[in-house]
């Protein structure tokens, strides 16, 4: 998503993460990746409970094609795959609200890999920036 700043930016478009772990552990994980976006530690998951996001059962979370993808991936390079740190089974979504706080686009995933891409989410945008 920051490869498109400028392209967000022309959109009037704000992005703003949103974490369930504990800021130290988010503040941790920053001084690796350079997000370019804030980021909001919400440990207590105000957030995520606001917006109806639960959490995936042990199936849909280690058994999904995402997942097991994922960590076959790093096996046939050789890799130990890593262990999950985090709450694992937490389902995320992302989420378009507009400046009057209506919200214009809603994707809450289904299994902790399940992201829109980021055309969906431009498209989102500029529709909703064409069509306030």
């Amino acid at each position: 998503m920051w490869r498109e700043r400028k392209r967000l930016a022309e959109l009037n478009t704000e992005v703003l993460l949103v974490s369930f772990e504990e800021l130290p552990r988010v503040r941790w994980y920053l001084e690796g990746a350079d997000f370019g976006f804030p980021v909001l530690a919400d440990p207590e998951r105000a957030v995520y409970h606001a917006y109806g996001l639960g959490r995936a059962s042990l199936v849909r979370t280690w058994a999904s094609p995402k997942t097991v993808v994922f960590y076959g991936r790093a096996i046939l390079r050789g890799e130990r795959p890593p262990k999950p740190v985090a709450d694992a089974r937490q389902l995320g979504g992302d989420f378009l609200i507009d400046a009057s706080g209506r919200v214009r686009f809603a994707h809450t995933s289904v299994e902790p890999a399940d992201r829109p891409s980021i055309e969906r989410l431009l498209a989102a945008a500029t529709s909703a920036a064409t069509h306030p």
